[in-house]
């Protein structure tokens, strides 16, 4: 089947709110989701970053002496935006592989809408996890400042559409959940980890750890959501942010509405 020719009809925002319906029963009944994301903050925060805490009193960050884990605490909170991007990947896949994307399309969701629709399930997980981060945050004195957080997090959300775009992206070239774990692990882990979430990037750091740093989109969204966070508001990271998720939406649009489309995979 090629629905080339129907993807000029388009229901409207109406066609928003039926596959965000669908993704709001997808997240709603998925248990086992809600489990593991409510695991990573718990794991993360309350254990790693607080024993790390132990040893690591405060860092320099941007003018600022930060306590340790109030500095982690943002970063644990970006590097969550990564870890939301298995979830668009997965409900992409799932689309794809048996057909719903084509079905999508052929009754008039236009690109653009489903990929409004399908980050509300990223976007409700990241939402949760970021509730709970904050509850760990306000036991531990690990936040900077409340309305800050806050604000940084409304932000995030923009962010967020960078990496659910990359995962419906990258689910466009994928047809099996093999195949996507495989993808997450060779690319969700090294831009988690080379990012500066859990530390500050020293000047005398290993070539290869900047390289990595300087090309990762993750380090320039961290360093926008740190400027909110800690009450900076520069312009220009934070427009650097902005800019990187607007590029990958118009690309994940243009492969969305180019792609061949079938009923059934093999």
């Amino acid at each position: 089947m090629n629905p080339s020719t129907f993807r000029h009809h388009s229901l409207g925002l109406k066609s928003i709110l039926i596959v965000a319906n669908n993704e709001w029963r997808a997240f709603t009944t998925n248990k086992g989701v809600l489990v593991s994301m409510l695991m990573q903050p718990v794991m993360m925060y309350g254990l790693l970053v607080l024993a790390l805490s132990t040893n690591i009193s405060s860092v320099k960050y941007a003018g600022h002496v930060i306590p340790y884990n109030q500095y982690a605490l943002v970063g644990i909170l970006a590097f969550f935006m990564t870890t939301q991007m298995s979830q668009a990947m997965y409900r992409a896949t799932v689309d794809k592989q048996y057909g719903l994307l084509a079905i999508k399309f052929l009754n008039g969701v236009q690109p653009w809408q489903y990929l409004c629709g399908m980050s509300l399930f990223p976007s409700l997980g990241f939402i949760f996890q970021s509730i709970i981060l904050f509850i760990l945050g306000i036991l531990s004195s690990g936040i900077y400042n409340v309305v800050y957080y806050f604000i940084a997090l409304v932000f995030a959300l923009i962010i967020l559409e960078f990496w659910s775009s990359l995962g419906i992206l990258i689910s466009t070239k994928i047809s099996s959940y093999q195949k996507r774990d495989l993808i997450i692990t060779l690319v969700f882990i090294p831009v988690s980890y080379a990012a500066p979430t859990l530390y500050v990037l020293p000047h005398h750091a290993p070539l290869l750890l900047k390289m990595l740093t300087s090309i990762n989109p993750l380090t320039y969204q961290l360093n926008a959501i740190r400027s909110i966070a800690y009450g900076n508001f520069n312009i220009t990271i934070i427009g650097i942010g902005v800019l990187i998720t607007i590029v990958m939406i118009v690309a994940t649009q243009i492969i969305l509405n180019r792609m061949q489309l079938t009923l059934s995979e093999r």
